[in-house]
């Protein structure tokens, strides 16, 4: 119960922080906001048990979008990937700014040089803000909640808009 609350409070967090642009915006929403555009990044992924590089990718598709994170480590030949496709609704804070908040999945698998066997798989709860810097350039940052207890992954990256 308490590592549930825990979670509960990152995430709360998260939705927090990634909500205080809109609350600073002083002009009136339009249809035309927000970030367009799909993009590939690479970042940094980290836990409460270390950091990895990861890749990462949206699929524009306004007001929602598909994105996927790819992200794994090696240590001693063994090696552990790690995959997070969600789908999630995307909310315009500004010309080139969006927060963005949505469902999805997780698997993990281990493998060395012999075999590779799959750890299982669980739901997961997404919010995160995006903004492109210049017309192909995107900072991206955000919080996801493993439901099955297996804590928050934090990932900040850029991409390649296209």
């Amino acid at each position: 119960m308490r590592h549930f609350l825990k979670s509960v409070v990152t995430m709360t967090a998260v939705c927090a922080i990634a909500s205080v642009p809109v609350l600073l915006k002083t002009e009136s929403a339009s249809a035309d906001e927000g970030m367009r555009g799909s993009y590939v990044g690479i970042g940094v992924s980290a836990d409460g048990s270390g950091a990895a590089a990861s890749v990462t990718g949206r699929i524009d598709l306004k007001p929602v979008s598909i994105r996927t994170t790819v992200t794994g480590a090696c240590d001693s030949g063994l090696c552990a990937t790690l995959v997070v496709p969600t789908v999630t609704y995307d909310f315009g804070i500004g010309k080139n700014a969006n927060i963005y908040a949505g469902l999805g999945a997780s698997a993990i698998s281990l493998s060395d040089s012999n075999s590779s066997v799959s750890l299982g798989t669980g739901a997961v709860v997404q919010a995160g803000a995006e903004g492109a810097i210049s017309q192909n350039v995107v900072l991206y940052g955000d919080g996801t909640y493993f439901t099955n207890g297996g804590g928050t992954l934090w990932k900040v990256g850029v991409g390649y808009k296209f």
